[in-house]
């Protein structure tokens, strides 16, 4: 009987009650639990509360990883965005030296140069980075290396160019002689070469020079420097003025209506000559242009601007 009464007087020490007393009603609740229950319970919220913070790191954590992320994409974004404004401006600034290189071949061959063609066509690659090179990509690298050699070839295209001026500079009389000058406003209705009579009856016969459309009257100008060998009637080409500018180049002018110069007296690059007309054999008025080198017709086009 004595161990029976330790044993449940050892139960009742274990156990623990916790009395509720509500605000309203005036009967307390009493809630009767083992120290077992009440230690689990705890470790339990215990082991609940160190769960919700590691997850809450690790979600946090996450979240700003996936931030970087995000920021990183965007850099990416922005560095191709770049990288694609840069490829198009190298492509422009690449269509503005092939068009220099063009105008220099023109000068050159106005001024009776010999046109030298591809001196850029083998670049050197070698020698090209410096420090901030060497943090680039490999496509960023190639943008580098193409605006390097754009710009060493502008600058010996300058170097030319102030070369050429100086040439002409030094040469004024000469290059002012050349017939590089258009004679007059207007469209070119028939080119210089073999073409159908425009009279019509068939065949093909020889254009030694070009014919501009414009209304009658327009103002004709001498192509260049000169001297004026012959000022009036000549067959097919009605009233006519034919200039000779020296160093093989001569011009002529025909289908006027009225000729302001006469046999021997000098004329300027731009001066009034004559003014545009239909007279000779001619279905309109226009007028025919035509230069001579060294008595051989040249096609004006490869003169005029």
């Amino acid at each position: 009987m004595g161990g029976q009464r330790n044993k449940k007087k050892k139960k009742n020490n274990n156990d623990m009650t916790f009395i509720i007393i509500p605000r309203i009603t005036a009967r307390p609740v009493k809630i009767t639990t083992s120290r077992t229950h009440v230690y689990l319970a705890v470790l339990a919220a215990v082991i609940l509360a160190i769960g919700s913070l590691v997850l809450g790191g690790v979600y946090y954590s996450r979240q700003a990883e996936f931030q970087g992320i995000d920021m990183l994409k965007q850099e990416i974004a922005k560095k191709d965005k770049k990288i694609q404004s840069l490829g198009e401006q190298i492509e422009e600034i690449q269509k503005q030296k092939d068009d220099i290189e063009k105008k220099q071949e023109e000068i050159k061959r106005l001024m009776g140069l010999t046109v030298e063609r591809n001196r850029y066509s083998e670049p050197s690659r070698g020698g090209r980075e410096n420090g901030d090179a060497g943090l680039m990509n490999e496509e960023e690298k190639d943008f580098y290396s193409q605006a390097q050699e754009i710009k060493e070839a502008l600058a010996l295209e300058e170097k030319e160019l102030e070369e050429l001026i100086a040439r002409v500079n030094s040469q004024k009389d000469y290059f002012r002689s050349i017939p590089n000058q258009w004679p007059v406003e207007g469209e070119i209705t028939s080119p210089y070469g073999w073409r159908s009579s425009p009279f019509g009856g068939g065949g093909q016969y020889f254009h030694d020079g070009i014919d501009i459309a414009n209304d009658p009257g327009a103002e004709v100008v001498s192509a260049g420097d000169g001297v004026v060998i012959f000022a009036g009637w000549q067959g097919v080409y009605g009233k006519t003025v034919i200039i000779d500018h020296g160093t093989g180049y001569v011009t002529k002018y025909g289908h006027n209506s009225a000729l302001l110069v006469g046999e021997g007296d000098h004329v300027k690059k731009g001066e009034p000559i004559a003014y545009l007309g239909n007279t000779g054999r001619s279905t309109g008025p226009h007028l025919h242009f035509s230069i001579f080198k060294w008595n051989e017709p040249q096609d004006p086009m490869l003169y005029l601007p």
